[in-house]
This record gives C-alpha cells, structure tokens and sequence, in this order.
C-alpha cells in the first residue's frame, strides 16, 4: 500500500498549518511527505491528497481542481472555516475527511490515524446530519408510494456482501480482494444495487441497507 501524502497548498494561505504542523504530524505516521500549489504535481501512488480550503469560494475552486486531478487517491481538505455546508457537501461527495482552521496538534493526529485505518473524520454533527439528509430522502420516497402492492426490493447475495463490506469502511480495490472479484465486477453490482434500491450514492444505499437489510449487511 501506498505510504505517501501531498499537500495541496493554497498560493495564498491564511496560515502555515500544512508545512509547520501537517506534514510533520503526517511524517510521524511514516508517511513520506511533498507538497505544492498546482494539482498536476500530485505524483502517481499518493495515498492521502489534503487540499487547503480556506479561499472565500472554496466549493468552487475545490470543484475546479478535482477535474484535473488525475490519480485515484483518498481527499482530505483542510485549514477549512467553520462552515459546515462544505463539509456536509465534502461527506456526500466522498472526500474522506476535513480538517478545521481551529483544530490543533491533537486533533490532526487522531484524525490522520483513522484516515490511514480507512476510516472516516469528521465532525459528529457533520455526520449525522448527513444520515438525517438520507433518512428524510427514504421517507420522502415512501410518501410518494402508492397503495398498491409493493414489489419488495431484492438484492443479490454478492450485492448483500459488498454492501456490508462498504459499511465497514472497505474500499472497492479491498472488497474485490475480499471477494476474489475484480473491481469492476464490484462497480456492476454497486450500480445493480443502486438501481433496484434507487438510491444515488453509497451514503443513500448505506442508510437503505440500515433500514431494510440491518440483520444481513452486519
């Protein structure tokens, strides 16, 4: 596995929190460190990509620089304000974690030991209004159901599997391993199960598995 980090570092930072405090936290954890302004310079097999958020439109210059990222890697934004729609936004697009501009030593260093063990970090709050955002979305999709009979959702044994698999935090490279399929073979049965559950990402079909199949996806 991939043991190195890059930050992405704003040409104008509000601090120096990712060279004086990040990257030598990162470097602690064995992680081999480089950092610069332009996401073209993310190398090939970096495992952990943070990118510095603290511009006045940080959604949009965000968005901007993911399209031209062109490596698979895990994203965390940091030296983030307290604004809490980014980091919901953050959490329903899949990027991993986010790191405050009031955060300290402590905190960094929890939340990159859970980074590394594929976890999530964010916020409690974060996290559940996230859920609270997939609950109202199934009972929204109930109300609009008729009296008539229900055909009941049905899901493969290998879609039953990854689900649970996911909900463990497992990535789709680590489930295909699990499994001894390939990844695109786990891609097919996400998207079959994201079809029969109508669900639009993984956190929908997470909270759906959660409700319908708790006994089955544990």
């Amino acid at each position: 596995m991939s043991s190195s980090a890059f930050l992405l570092l704003d040409p104008e930072p509000i601090n120096t929190i990712g060279v004086n405090v990040l990257e030598p936290l990162l470097k602690t954890q064995g992680l081999t460190v480089t950092s610069g302004t332009d996401i073209s310079e993310v190398p090939e097999g970096t495992r952990l990509l943070f990118i510095e958020t603290s511009s006045t439109d940080a959604w949009g210059k965000l968005k901007e620089q993911l399209v031209n990222l062109r490596i698979k890697c895990d994203i965390v934004l940091f030296n983030l304000d307290e604004n809490p729609e980014i980091a919901n936004r953050a959490l329903l697009s899949g990027i991993r974690g986010v790191f405050y501009t009031t955060d300290n030593a402590d905190v960094l260093m929890k939340g990159i030991r859970l980074l590394l063990e594929d976890q999530l970090w964010y916020r409690r709050e974060i996290m559940c209004n996230a859920l609270n955002r997939m609950l109202q979305f199934n009972k929204d999709a109930l109300h609009k159901l008729t009296d008539g009979n229900i055909e009941p959702v049905k899901l493969t044994k290998r879609e039953k599997a990854i689900i649970s698999l996911m909900s463990k935090g497992s990535k789709n490279k680590e489930i295909a391993e699990d499994l001894s399929i390939s990844p695109h073979t786990v891609k097919t049965h996400l998207y079959s199960a994201f079809r029969k559950t109508k669900c639009r990402n993984r956190i929908e079909l997470l909270s759906w598995a959660q409700q319908n199949i708790p006994d089955e996806i544990r």
